[in-house]
């Protein structure tokens, strides 16, 4: 599992919007596949199985924080400032953005959005590790563009501005 522990990682983290949450996450799944060793030996695709049982754990504790009532940590700011400090102030404006915006959507467009806009996964790819049809997936993907669209108030060119 090394070779994919920072992808893995990355996702966790693009679930959850902070680094804590995405280490807690991360670590939770360890646990999990530790006790699940001989099945991981037998998966072909391991790359795209781990992110589905990423995918799955992630969603498991969504499910059970919604239930619970959620106390906001006063770091996670700071948290989120230390991810990217190394960037200008700009791109530290829209890294917060895209975060924002991420939270609109629904936890499906938000899984696609990242798995195929930031991480590049082909729907091919996204249809095994979420086990849903492609339709479904492309369907999920339109509605969350669609929805950064609008939270970013981005509207197409007018015709004579793209000559």
């Amino acid at each position: 599992m090394a070779p994919y522990m920072d992808l893995l990682f990355k996702q966790a983290y693009q679930y959850t919007g902070s680094v804590q949450d995405a280490e807690d996450l991360l670590q939770e799944l360890l646990v999990e596949l530790y006790q699940k060793q001989d099945k991981m030996r037998s998966v072909s695709s391991l790359k795209a199985w781990l992110i589905r049982c990423l995918y799955n754990r992630f969603v498991d504790s969504y499910r059970k924080q919604k239930s619970t009532p959620y106390l906001s940590d006063i770091d996670d700011e700071q948290t989120a400032n230390k991810v990217t400090n190394n960037d200008s102030p700009e791109a530290n404006y829209w890294h917060r953005q895209v975060l924002e915006g991420l939270e609109l959507l629904s936890e499906a467009q938000r899984m696609v959005i990242c798995l195929h806009d930031i991480e590049g996964h082909t729907l091919t790819e996204l249809s095994e590790i979420m086990d849903m049809p492609v339709g479904t997936l492309k369907s999920h993907l339109h509605r969350g563009r669609r929805a950064l669209l609008e939270k970013f108030d981005l509207q197409p060119f007018e015709q004579c501005a793209r000559l």
